[in-house]
């Protein structure tokens, strides 16, 4: 997420430091301001400002990824949406006016930062949409849905699908939890709507300066130095979001669990059965330490319409007598009921799969998914698990902490990481019909462990005692593992410790009961104080996700995760599952924006990039001048390059054969000289790398890339991959030395192999097959396909334009997966489509005759070739 702001001087830029937002003055504006790597995703601007020059620059900036305006001057729109035409998504004015007094300043410029990043997120919502659009015709009631995971998220999305119909088929690893006991965690959840509050907001005065509370470790469990590169950006990216930002996140929590507030109500009424017999306790009772975090929660729940009593002190004793002794310890400022409930989670869970069941929904337990196996569009053909290929025409995966694998190359791919949580139980000796509502402690300024206690009221389900069990430690982070029980880590000995203060200081006659009982502290199972933990998922920027990929029968895989942190999951159930089903019906729903993966994606700090060794093999054409320049960026640390400069006169020096399309490739060398063709190109990625920009030189230039000097440099250099762009074909002796091979064609394999694809791809109008393709080479005849890279197409474009365009995204896609291979990520390949009308797949300089020249102006000036083709489509994995 990249902003470029140039509305007004007077900006205030110092107060929102941050590598996501570029700031130029109005009369200052240069090309090279879009020759970044990271392209800029919205333009905040005045309006007259913004040339057709500086318009085009800026949108052929990495061109297949969404942009948006927002406008000062609203009459500047027309002619902004004129020149930027097809290419621009959104084109917006400013929704309040520049205020006169500087007191109000600070609060419009946030405003105009939140309406921009609002944009941004619509561009990459309706960018994914488009993506996975469906192509299915079949009732519901005949369309098949494969849920991954069967947590209390895909059950409730489970209780949604089957109100219309469709035909549901559960996934999970572990056993049917109706027929065994729980592995971690109580069995107790609780609905509020400020559950899930995300922990990066600052200034608030209720959770203030959270944001290094993932530092503060189980040391014994995870040590920061022993952080993983992918839990190290995970941190990193948790760490910098901005307070501006963090705010506008918590407010979409926030209304996200009022929805899903009204959604449980609606629960309620249409399936009252669920919520018998499974200790529903309506309310919640919330407790404060301080006045201020007091007085800032009554304010919150008023605006979210959620407090139903705000009793003055005498009034909350007299309702709770034994919390007296922490009013005079001066631990109790006050206290509010607010709407709400609990449940005993794992009555409720055993409720809803018979219910599910009752539906015709199916179980499979004990079965781990692996994989999500795409195609080179990036369509899910099946999900690969430990009981061989599943398929469906919908598929929802929601699965927590522990399927963070199986988000390998999604945009969800590291988003999930665990966060410790620890538990509790004392027996409820202080009149439990007094005590009929769940509680929620906030503690502050003397403890900063453990902020929020959650306390449910509720039976012990093997003795029937009435118990409260105590849940909190939010703060501590675990990352990508799940870590066994440390029986004696003291910093989970310290967490216990202040659940047992809270237990000690507002329920001392219930603690003394259970300190008494033997044996009084143990870990889990069972004590005095029957402690246990679990480990929630958590999201570096709080939010949920909510993703969509296309699959191969016409329709959605979904990838799913409530507000990632606290009680998310069970708060937040009732909305995602209608989003999810918003989603298969093709209908809008807010979170398909709110959560969508890439919001909130911030720009790292500096380049984090893994040593590799890199080698790259190319032309020096002025597109391989842009490779260059994008290496340079993404890998500070160097990597070798061996440029080819031998043109025409190697190929004299062959067969006669050989000679005849030597001829052809000097002809085809003056007619782009002639044309312009080849000043286009030079012009277009000039102006993609900033002038003042000079790559390191190439450590060797060769007439022939097939040499001994080059396969001696590769022997000595060992590079584990390598990239070729514009070379002559790469002999065997030189692949074996290269390690993993990646070559840019431009041309989409296996239909359109040789040279000029693109030109014969419009000669026969499959416009379609327009596209750049990433492949191994491995010198054999099988050439795996890495990605496939489509172009938007346009009804003005020509070959020339498309190429140029292919070349570019083809570069930029080149670079990701390199990025990806360096820090340690696996690359997944396919196999080439074989062509099944056995036509002729291959070209060289000789078949593009003047004829054909003219036979192909005549189709895309006549027939019109572009115009009747599809516009191009989204694809890669």
């Amino acid at each position: 997420m990249k902003f470029l702001i140039t509305t007004l001087p007077p900006f205030h830029t110092g107060t929102y430091q941050s590598t996501n937002l570029h700031f130029s003055n109005v009369n200052s504006i240069t090309p090279d301001v879009f020759s970044s790597p990271d392209p800029v995703d919205v333009w905040i601007c005045r309006g007259d400002e913004v040339t057709k020059t500086l318009m085009d620059r800026w949108l052929r900036q990495a061109c297949d990824v969404p942009k948006a305006m927002l406008v000062q001057d609203e009459s500047e729109i027309a002619r902004l949406r004129k020149i930027g035409t097809w290419r621009l998504g959104y084109v917006v004015a400013f929704a309040q006016k520049e205020p006169d007094d500087e007191g109000s300043r600070r609060e419009w410029e946030v405003s105009l930062l939140r309406e921009a990043e609002m944009l941004y997120a619509k561009g990459r919502a309706h960018y994914t949409r488009n993506r996975a659009v469906l192509d299915l015709n079949l009732d519901p009631e005949w369309t098949t849905v494969l849920l991954v995971g069967a947590g209390f998220l895909n059950l409730m999305t489970a209780c949604f699908l089957a109100k219309y119909g469709f035909k549901m088929r559960f996934v999970d690893e572990g056993p049917d939890p109706r027929s065994c006991q729980p592995k971690d965690g109580h069995n107790t959840r609780m609905f509020a709507c400020i559950e899930a509050d995300n922990y990066s907001e600052q200034g608030s005065k209720v959770y203030p300066n959270m944001q290094p509370i993932f530092r503060k470790t189980v040391r014994s469990l995870k040590r920061p130095e022993d952080f993983s590169a992918a839990e190290n950006a995970w941190m990193d990216a948790f760490e910098r979001v901005p307070s501006w930002l963090a705010a506008t996140f918590n407010k979409d929590i926030q209304d996200t669990n009022c929805t899903s507030g009204i959604l449980w109500k609606q629960l309620m009424l249409s399936d009252p059965s669920l919520f018998e017999d499974v200790d529903f306790r309506q309310d919640i009772v919330h407790i404060y330490e301080e006045p201020a975090a007091l007085h800032s929660s009554i304010q919150l729940h008023q605006r979210l319409g959620s407090l139903t009593q705000a009793p003055s002190m005498e009034e909350l004793l007299e309702m709770y007598p034994w919390f007296r002794p922490a009013a005079e310890s001066d631990h109790l400022a006050g206290g509010i009921t607010v709407d709400g409930f609990s449940v005993n989670i794992n009555l409720f869970t055993a409720k809803m799969l018979n219910h599910i069941e009752s539906c015709g929904g199916e179980f499979v337990w004990n079965c781990r998914v692996e994989a999500i196996q795409q195609n080179i569009h990036g369509q899910v053909i099946a999900l690969q698990s430990q009981q061989g290929p599943l398929q469906a025409d919908h598929y929802v995966v929601s699965t927590g902490v522990t399927g963070h694998a199986l988000l390998i190359g999604t945009a969800c791919e590291n988003l999930i990481h665990g966060v410790l949580v620890v538990w509790l139980q004392i027996p409820n000796l202080d009149d439990p019909q007094q005590m009929r509502h769940s509680m929620k402690i906030h503690r502050r300024g003397r403890h900063n462990k453990v902020d929020d206690i959650n306390i449910t009221a509720t039976q012990d389900p093997t003795t029937g005692e009435d118990i409260l069990i105590f849940e909190g430690g939010y703060g501590c982070y675990v990352g990508l593992d799940r870590p066994a029980p440390a029986f004696d880590s003291p910093e989970l000995e310290t967490l216990y410790d202040e659940l047992e203060d809270v237990a000690r200081t507002y329920f001392p006659r219930g603690y003394a009961a259970a300190k008494s009982r033997v044996p009084a502290a143990t870990m889990y199972p069972g004590g005095g104080l029957h402690r246990k933990f679990s480990i929630r998922p958590f999201t570096p920027t709080g939010l949920g996700v909510f993703d969509r990929l296309p699959t191969t029968r016409g329709g959605q895989l979904v990838i799913t995760g409530a507000a990632a942190n606290n009680t998310g999951g069970f708060t937040q159930a009732p909305a995602i599952a209608q989003a999810v089903v918003r989603s298969f019906l093709e209908w809008h729903d807010p979170i398909h924006i709110l959560f969508h993966p890439e919001r909130g994606r911030l720009l790292p700090v500096t380049n984090t990039a893994t040593a590799v060794r890199l080698l790259l093999l190319c032309s020096d054409g002025p597109q391989n001048k842009y490779l260059r320049y994008r290496l340079h960026q993404a890998f500070p640390r160097g990597y070798h390059c061996v440029q080819e400069t031998g043109g025409n006169g190697q190929l004299w020096k062959k067969g006669r054969k050989v000679d005849a399309d030597a001829c052809w490739q000097t002809y085809h060398t003056w007619r782009r000289r002639l044309l312009g063709h080849d000043r286009q190109l030079r012009a277009h990625f000039n102006t993609l790398i900033p002038r003042d920009h000079a790559s390191p030189p190439p450590d060797l230039i060769v007439d022939n890339i097939n040499c001994a000097a080059v396969w001696e440099a590769a022997s000595r250099w060992q590079p584990q991959l390598t990239i070729v762009s514009g070379t002559k074909p790469i002999d065997k002796k030189l692949i074996a030395r290269c390690g993993l091979l990646l070559n840019l064609h431009i041309g989409h394999l296996s239909e359109y192999k040789g040279n000029h694809s693109i030109f014969f791809a419009l000669y026969d109008g499959a416009t379609d097959k327009i596209a750049a393709t990433l492949h191994q080479l491995t010198g054999t005849s099988s050439l795996d396909v890495l990605d496939h890279i489509y172009p938007p197409i346009l009804p003005t474009d020509n070959e020339q334009t498309l190429y140029t365009r292919c070349l570019e995204q083809g570069i930029n896609r080149c670079i990701n997966h390199v990025a990806r291979f360096a820090s340690g990520k696996p690359l997944y390949f396919a196999p080439q489509q074989v062509v099944e009308d056995g036509g002729r797949t291959s070209f060289c300089h000789r078949e593009r005759t003047p004829v054909k020249e003219v036979v192909f102006w005549w189709k895309l000036r006549v027939g019109r070739v572009l115009l009747r083709g599809d516009g191009g489509k989204e694809g890669g994995l």
